[in-house]
């Protein structure tokens, strides 16, 4: 799906419930122009709380809007009827690391969460055995992007030599990351080290897909 062809959609959209583009723009308190560069193509990075928000306004889904499926025999307005207290985050199958940095690009499906989550948290799948039997190859991990966390809890890391993990963390004399899986070995550094381990997040919750 090309920026040109979610454009599209968001037009679509906007035309069936007669919509102005001022009035989309009010509802969403953003610019016309903002809105016009996206029904044009211009651009298709619109963040997620806007991408949810103009999903409501046109009756759709974010993943319509952003071409991961199809509404033609959908009731999207009642599936999009979520409630204050619910958000729907986005769900990534990898991370990608540019020049050492996280590229969170991926997008594999969106899921629910409480509202308390909108901002700065995603879903990862996980896609290895290393924390099983607390968490096993396919399911879903709540994280909240954050630099560091506490003594015993579980985070999202990334390492220079070892891509990225998730892992209990500890810090007494060494920095230890451990494994709940007994043939995964725990990880240790000293302060030399330590350079190497960049926190991504937090691990708030997990989900299991049957």
């Amino acid at each position: 799906m090309n920026q040109v062809n979610i454009g599209q959609r968001i037009k679509k959209k906007r035309e069936l419930q007669k919509l102005s583009l001022q009035s989309v723009a009010d509802k969403l308190d953003v610019n016309r122009s903002s809105v016009m560069r996206w029904e044009n193509g211009e651009t298709s990075r619109i963040k997620l709380p806007i991408l949810e928000r103009l999903a409501q306004i046109l009756q759709t889904t974010p993943e319509y809007l952003m071409g991961y499926e199809e509404d033609d025999f959908i009731d999207c307005a009642s599936r999009n009827a979520l409630p204050e207290s619910v958000c729907m985050i986005p769900v990534f199958d990898k991370i990608q690391l540019t020049d050492g940095v996280p590229d969170f690009q991926n997008i594999i499906d969106y899921v629910t969460a409480d509202a308390e989550y909108r901002h700065n948290c995603f879903f990862l799948r996980v896609s290895e055995n290393s924390m099983a039997p607390r968490l096993e190859e396919g399911d879903y991990v709540l994280i909240r992007r954050q630099d560091t966390v506490e003594n015993g809890e579980t985070g999202l890391f990334v390492l220079d030599t070892a891509g990225y993990m998730i892992r209990l963390f500890y810090r007494e004399e060494q920095i230890k990351l451990h494994a709940f899986n007994p043939y995964f070995p725990t990880l240790r550094f000293d302060a030399s080290e330590a350079a190497q381990i960049k926190v991504i997040g937090k691990v708030i919750e997990s989900r299991r897909k049957w």
